[in-house]
């Protein structure tokens, strides 16, 4: 099969459920008007260790408008990426529903707040681990429905709760993350349980 003679659709699909599992990266960023959003992403993976760094890759809407969590980045430079365990599921599938840009996500997540040490967008309470991030770059590859725009942030501050560090060492079984498979099915890494999250 040829990407270029496949419905994109179809090509998400059988990408989506090859490349897996993956990483959430659950974003919180705020706007230059100063309203706050809070979003996951999937397609997301660490760049290098000096300087630290990462990206994540938030695709164009079918409208081909530009997620919130974009925008804001664009606007501010500034992001958070923190990690998701299982019990934090149906919170972060609440913020993935399609909301209006004047809408804070946090107030649906049911997540609390916690002040970042260098940028501005606050971190997730509730996470194991955050990673505040200045951008250093974003690229544009594609101007369609789908078509990515890789932002790589340089990671400027690691917050790491205690019951997941020990020893000067990240210990990776308490993390519990979870991982998005193919279609609605994620995976809690310290299980093994595969479940579905329909989007809301």
């Amino acid at each position: 099969m040829i990407p270029s003679e496949m419905e994109p659709l179809q090509v998400y699909n059988i990408l989506s459920a090859a490349v897996q599992p993956r990483p959430i990266a659950f974003v919180s960023t705020v706007g230059s008007d100063g309203i706050a959003n809070l979003a996951p992403f999937s397609f997301f993976m660490l760049g290098g260790s000096n300087p630290p760094s990462l990206m994540i890759s938030p695709t164009l809407n079918r409208n081909l408008s530009e997620k919130d969590t974009l925008a804001n980045i664009r606007e501010t430079g500034e992001f958070v990426v923190n990690t998701v365990h299982r019990e934090m599921v149906d919170g972060m599938n609440r913020t993935s529903a399609a909301l209006p840009r004047n809408e804070d996500e946090w107030e649906v997540s049911g997540f609390n707040r916690l002040p970042s040490s260098i940028v501005s967008p606050s971190r997730v309470a509730e996470s194991l681990v955050s990673l505040e991030c200045k951008l250093f770059q974003v690229v544009d590859h594609g101007q369609f429905a789908g078509s990515a725009r890789y932002i790589i942030g340089e990671i400027v501050a690691i917050h790491i709760q205690s019951q997941a560090f020990a020893n000067g060492a990240i210990i990776s079984e308490n993390l519990r993350l979870v991982s998005r498979m193919g279609g609605p099915d994620y995976l809690d890494t310290a299980t093994l349980d595969y479940f579905q999250l329909p989007r809301p």
